[in-house]
């Protein structure tokens, strides 16, 4: 994984730090949470966690399980990888157009 470098607050690149890469994927994936199915589409993904975009907004907190499957030749992958993820919403929100979104802390991942 590689690591982030963050300059200073009030200078002219000042980043918040991230604890792991983002990498632009839109993949759909079905999260579950507190029982219930969710269509969602990633618009970016780390190790750490993920950004989804969804038809239903989910609250923040919430408990979140998701299989997503990483296309052979994106990421470095010789072959297609499915990943089961589970975590928690961290982010909720609505963007300009209505559409909701949830950031998501991966906190356990396993290749299947």
């Amino acid at each position: 994984m590689e690591s982030v470098v963050c300059s200073s607050p009030g200078t002219r690149n000042w980043r918040p730090y991230r604890g792991a890469v983002r990498y632009p994927l839109q993949l759909p994936v079905t999260v579950l949470a507190e029982g219930q199915a969710y269509e969602a589409l990633t618009e970016s993904f780390s190790a750490s966690g993920v950004l989804l975009r969804l038809r239903q907004p989910l609250r923040e907190g919430q408990q979140v399980e998701f299989l997503v499957e990483i296309p052979a030749g994106t990421l470095e992958f010789s072959v297609t990888a499915a990943v089961h993820c589970s975590g928690r919403i961290v982010r909720s929100y609505w963007n300009d157009e209505g559409q909701p979104y949830a950031a998501a802390v991966i906190d356990e991942y396993r290749f299947q």
